[in-house]
């Protein structure tokens, strides 16, 4: 009995070793996206410059840095949303307008294709619904959007002032401070912003607080409400779940009882929300009623398993949506590893802008701003690269839970659709990682000891 509540040391040992073989084939799988770099020389030239950067931002003497990094990063958010006018287009377009439709008692949006089919979407309505409740302006959901970024970059700070130095922690969160995907997303209205605030608020806990049934009663609240707005949390609760059970030094009785606490209160506020979904004058609830779909054209390789219209016309008037997916898996099973790879460099490298900025841009100053992300993205990714490769010796345990999140989150990717906004929190649990290659480089300056 007594063998059965503490952790066997040889499964443990053996769990470990498996998980170092899957940081050792991380590493290996984007050290290949070194070959797709676009733009090598233009990164050979920045890296100096970042360099020189991140050298100045550690010898500045700011002694409430975590204030100055989200004025900062609220600034530049601000800035971008009133220069940049993007337009509601696709899917967003069609939320705002249930959104707004839902704050006048106005439930027809109920009744088209769209909301039948990707009810889940109802979370992000409500959310827009409630803020247009407040003020009616798309300018007001866009402000509230850089708030909520800004916050992102604050706890990227915080949590990798708890993993690294303080020094590496400002690096860190300056490098992301400088990531122009997400200051453009900001003039979007996607569902992915306040559920990857929520994902950081958890591993914030997670590394800071004592692993208990109470934080587990926390977490999966958070979880759940971030699942309730985009559908990906249970990502995360898997992810949390190996962790807490094969790499947390816990008991096994306490490792298990955390785990079906976690998933249990997860799954509680679901069936909650879900119920109150479904007796409010709404009378539906928040299911995904084409649950093949992402992966019949997530595994087409023709498209590189992103949207397109082709699939989208086949599948939907498809009466056997089962078969149709068995179908293409026969297919394009040869094609698979070729087909993941290229949905790795897409989720990675393809942070591209929509066109419609060269409305309101120079289309020189456009240009530039693609080549300097691009090559960004190729100094970002080498420092990713140097934090992947295993310590032998000492294992970080929350960044194995980081590098845990970040491996699942690519399985699932290379089987569904993909889009590389869908990677939103994916790139702010890379650059969370990069503090570790930040430390490594600054480490080889150090003498060694005779």
């Amino acid at each position: 009995m007594l063998g059965m509540v503490y952790l066997n040391k040889e499964r443990c040992f053996d769990m470990k070793k498996f998980i170092m073989i899957c940081e050792y084939i991380l590493f290996f799988l984007f050290a290949i996206l070194l070959l797709f770099f676009k733009n090598k020389i233009s990164t050979i030239i920045i890296i100096p410059l970042f360099i020189v950067l991140l050298f100045i931002v550690r010898k500045m003497k700011i002694k409430n840095y975590g204030i100055f990094i989200f004025i900062l990063a609220l600034i530049i958010r601000l800035i971008s949303v009133f220069y940049l006018k993007v337009n509601i287009v696709d899917d967003f377009k069609t939320m705002y307008e249930a959104s707004r439709d839902l704050i006048v008692h106005n439930l027809d949006f109920l009744k088209s294709s769209y909301f039948k089919i990707f009810s889940y979407q109802l979370g992000h309505v409500l959310y827009q619904g409630a803020l247009l409740k407040i003020i009616n302006s798309v300018l007001f959901l866009k402000i509230v959007n850089s708030l909520v970024t800004s916050f992102i970059v604050l706890f990227i700070y915080l949590i990798s002032k708890k993993l690294f130095s303080e020094k590496t922690a400002r690096c860190v969160s300056l490098l992301y401070l400088f990531f122009l995907y997400p200051i453009y997303l900001n003039s979007v209205l996607t569902n992915q912003h306040i559920p990857a605030l929520l994902v950081l608020m958890t591993i914030y806990l997670l590394i800071t607080k004592k692993n208990s049934y109470k934080l587990s009663v926390i977490i999966g609240i958070i979880l759940a409400v971030a699942n309730v707005l985009r559908t990906e949390s249970i990502i995360i609760i898997l992810s949390i779940v190996i962790y807490n059970l094969f790499l947390e030094d816990l008991i096994a009785k306490k490792k298990i009882i955390n785990s079906i606490i976690l998933v249990l209160s997860y799954t509680l506020v679901l069936i909650a929300f879900n119920g109150l979904i479904l007796i409010s004058p709404l009378h539906t609830s928040l299911k995904n009623n084409a649950s093949e779909w992402k992966f019949y054209c997530g595994l087409n390789y023709e498209h590189n398993g992103i949207y397109n219209e082709d699939d989208d016309k086949i599948y939907f008037s498809s009466n056997n949506k089962k078969e149709l997916l068995k179908t293409r898996i026969k297919e394009e099973n040869v094609k698979l590893p070729v087909l993941f790879l290229k949905k790795e460099v897409i989720l990675w490298t393809q942070t591209n802008y929509d066109i419609q900025l060269l409305n309101y841009i120079n289309s020189n100053l456009y240009n530039f701003i693609l080549l300097f992300n691009q090559a960004f993205l190729n100094f970002i990714m080498i420092l990713f690269i140097i934090s992947l490769f295993p310590e032998r010796k000492k294992t970080n345990k929350e960044l194995l839970l980081l590098k845990i999140i970040i491996g699942i989150y690519y399985c699932v990717y290379m089987f569904i659709e993909i889009s590389p906004r869908y990677a939103y929190i994916l790139h702010i649990l890379v650059f969370l990682t990069i503090g570790l290659g930040i430390e490594r480089i600054k480490n080889l300056k150090k003498p060694t000891t005779r």
